[in-house]
């Protein structure tokens, strides 16, 4: 085998720009959260895999936001899920709906807003305590 290093190849054009998105984004202060979501979506488009950005959202939502009380993913949490019941509650308004879909989406309304007392109540204890907006590695 010979001691020669192996030529220098063409970047892939798509992993230079992830790349330099990644970078720029830290230099622009990003949140850490919005780096890993806007690398999942760019690996959901490299691979095809439909959802992928959407679960890592979530799972990030869950474990960082719910469970370790990052107050920037409960904030958007919340915003999501009033957002959902603003929609749920205008199409209730504005469509005629049978009566078991009144049910069902009364059932929907009424857990949307349990949700978003649940969020209000942890953003609350959180700026309570002092803890951060953001992630902060320790």
């Amino acid at each position: 085998m010979s001691d020669k290093k192996k030529p220098i190849e063409k970047p892939d054009t798509d992993d230079h720009v992830i790349k330099m998105d990644i970078l720029g984004m830290i230099h622009s202060a990003e949140s850490p959260f919005e780096i890993i979501y806007h690398v999942a979506n760019y690996l959901e488009k490299k691979s095809s895999e439909e959802g992928y950005a959407k679960t890592v959202l979530e799972n990030m939502r869950t474990v960082y936001g719910v469970v370790l009380g990052e107050q920037k993913l409960l904030t958007d949490e919340l915003h999501d899920v009033e957002a959902r019941l603003a929609h749920i509650e205008d199409v209730c308004k504005n469509t005629e709906l049978t009566e078991e879909e009144e049910t069902r989406a009364g059932f929907a309304i009424d857990q949307h807003k349990k949700n978003v007392a649940r969020l209000k109540d942890r953003i609350q204890e959180l700026e309570a305590n002092g803890d951060s907006l953001y992630f902060v590695k320790k």
